[in-house]
């Protein structure tokens, strides 16, 4: 973590009216094949105010976001602001290019939906808004008491055994993050736990067909002895016969 923000974060606490928070120490962990994301932030998280490759941040703006407020209301404060890395003595935005504005785009479309979706929490902010030439990937800085929620990336399936998120908490003086309970496997590989559904399909045939084996022997048996019981019965006719005829 930057040592800048660090120290930042502590004046924060010290000073700032109605922000007693405490910086988690390190961040979220990490799960093979799943990414996380924060529903609301709580308040005294920071955002790092990150531009992408050709663009820096202006000297006037501010390095981060905060998010502050009170009982009723919680809001991202300062604004980032980006511009290009040739432009050392001007702040004017460089126009973009219609790849990057499509991308600029997209991202803003991402982030509407994501608004759209978030419940208002009281104590939390929602997510920031894009701003222009904004990095790819954002780094945040959380605090005690923060939850995010994992989900298995395009391409792998989750085997939950248990909830699927991670809590920044306080123990015995230090933060540390609980460990979430999810499994991200690949859509092709096999399960490496029972389908419960299928061995109860497998047992049903294994059943059918050993009532239908059964069934086969007896019908079979049957057949054996009326045959056997119609040979006998020809061969006792046969006998009264031929003894009629020694009579006559």
């Amino acid at each position: 973590m930057d040592p800048y923000l660090l120290m930042w974060g502590l004046l924060t606490f010290i000073t700032v009216p109605g922000c007693q928070a405490e910086l988690c120490d390190d961040d979220p962990p990490k799960i093979t094949h799943a990414t996380f994301k924060a529903v609301a932030y709580k308040e005294g998280t920071m955002l790092n105010c990150e531009c992408k490759r050709g663009f820096r941040r202006i000297k006037s703006g501010s390095p981060y976001m905060l998010c502050t407020g009170n009982s009723s209301h919680s809001s991202w404060d300062n604004q980032c602001q980006c511009t290009s890395s040739a432009a050392r003595n001007t702040t004017k935005q460089v126009t973009p290019q219609p790849e990057e504005q499509k991308e600029r785009k997209t991202t803003e479309m991402q982030s509407q939906m994501q608004l759209a979706d978030q419940v208002s929490l009281p104590g939390h902010c929602r997510e920031p808004p894009p701003w222009e030439n904004e990095a790819t990937e954002r780094i945040y800085h959380f605090v005690v008491g923060q939850t995010v929620y994992y989900q298995c990336v395009q391409g792998y399936r989750a085997l939950h055994r248990g909830p699927a998120e991670s809590v920044c908490k306080m123990t015995h003086g230090k933060t540390r993050w609980t460990q979430p309970q999810l499994i991200c496997t690949g859509e092709t590989e096999p399960s490496q736990f029972p389908d419960f559904r299928i061995q109860t399909e497998v047992a049903a045939t294994m059943e059918t067909f050993i009532f239908t084996t059964e069934y086969q022997v007896a019908v079979a048996g049957c057949v054996f002895l009326l045959i056997s019981v119609l040979l006998l019965s020809g061969l006792t006719w046969q006998r009264r016969q031929r003894k009629n005829r020694r009579t006559i």
